[in-house]
This record gives structure tokens, sequence and C-alpha cells, in this order.
């Protein structure tokens, strides 16, 4: 218990310093803006277990304003700091990148029922290979609809492609192992409470 309070600490303490770097630039431009999050862990970390990028990713970007962001890009690596580059957000195509699927959801990502939707339209992928991944997530959704809520929920369906830390529990996909994240938005008001998904996944060489 005592250390995963002590990792707490330091994410908190992260974020608290990424947001005020973040801030300036970001009112500085026009919008709808890009972020990375380059993180910079330790050597005795061990990069593909735990730390995952989205735990990092998503408080920031709710600070900051979720609907300021048409991508959010996320990376970590063994070394001693990290950055937070802002510019303004390009087009992006997340195919390419081999395994790719389409889903599309209904209702409110607080529910299992979200989550089993995009799972069983992916239940047939085979999992990557152990080692490092990235993953990219592009999200069309309607105009009222805080993308970033979306995050976590889909996340946790992915574990036909990632493979799970246990065999025997729902929505826990080895996410620790994902050292690249981009997740992009894409508004389109004719879909109103409906979500659209393209997931795309590779693996990657060894962590560094």
């Amino acid at each position: 218990m005592a250390k995963a309070h002590s990792d707490q600490v330091r994410l908190g303490e992260f974020l608290e310093h990424a947001k005020a770097i973040a801030d300036p630039p970001l009112r500085a431009l026009n919008l709808p803006a890009a972020l990375r999050l380059d993180i910079g862990l330790p050597s005795s970390v061990d990069l593909l277990h735990q730390h995952d990028l989205d735990n990092y990713l998503f408080p920031l970007v709710s600070h900051l304003g979720s609907n300021r962001f048409a991508s959010a890009w996320a990376t970590k690596a063994t070394g001693p700091t990290s950055s937070i580059p802002i510019e303004a957000a390009k087009g992006v195509r997340p195919d390419g990148m081999g395994l790719m699927y389409r889903v599309v959801t209904h209702g409110s990502a607080e529910k299992a029922a979200w989550k089993r939707e995009i799972r069983d339209q992916i239940a047939a992928a085979e999992p990557l290979r152990d080692g490092a991944v990235e993953r990219q997530l592009a999200f069309a959704v309607g105009a009222s609809r805080n993308w970033a809520n979306l995050w976590k929920a889909a996340i946790d369906s992915l574990d036909p492609i990632l493979g799970r830390e246990r065999p025997d529990r729902e929505w826990n996909p080895r996410d620790g192992r994902v050292t690249r994240l981009g997740l992009h938005r894409e508004v389109k008001p004719a879909l109103g409470y409906d979500v659209e998904i393209a997931i795309a996944a590779r693996a990657l060489g060894p962590a560094t």
C-alpha cells in the first residue's frame, strides 16, 4: 500500500507541473490543438508494467479542457526529463498500422454494456505479441459528447488485442505495455450519442 500511495503522490506532482507548463502555449494557439506528453521514467521502472499512459494524459487534458484538443498523444521511455509539446492539430490517419478495427457504440460509456459492445466487435482479434505496443484510437462523436470521458472505458475493452493481466478478470487489459498512445477526435453532429471508434495497434521493438 505504501508503494501505491507513493506512486499516486509522484503522479499528482507531475501533473501539477505539467499543467503549469502546458496552459500558456495552449492559450496562444488557434483551436483545436494537439498535445503530446512525453514521459521520462527512471531506469528502475518496468516500462511494460503499469504506468498506463491514459492515466497521465486524462487528468492533464481534462484540466486544460478536453474539447480544446483534436489529438492527444503520450509516450513513455527511460529518461531524466518529460516534455509537453503543444501545436495546432493536423489531420491524422490511424490506419496503416497493421491491426485495424472500426466499431460503433450506443448509450452511456459508464455502463458495462458499452464496453461489451466494443469487445464483441473485436472478439476475433489475436493478441499482439509480447512487448511494447503502439495504439491509436480515433473517436467520432456528437457535438455535445466529452470525448475524454470515453477513453478509459474504450481502452478497458481492448483485452482481445492486448491480452489480460488476469484471465479471470474482465476489463483488465495489459495496458501497461502501450508505450505510444494516440487519441483523436472528430465531431459528427449527426451521431448524437452514438460513437464511432477506429482502433489501430501494432507491436513495437523492445521498450527502451
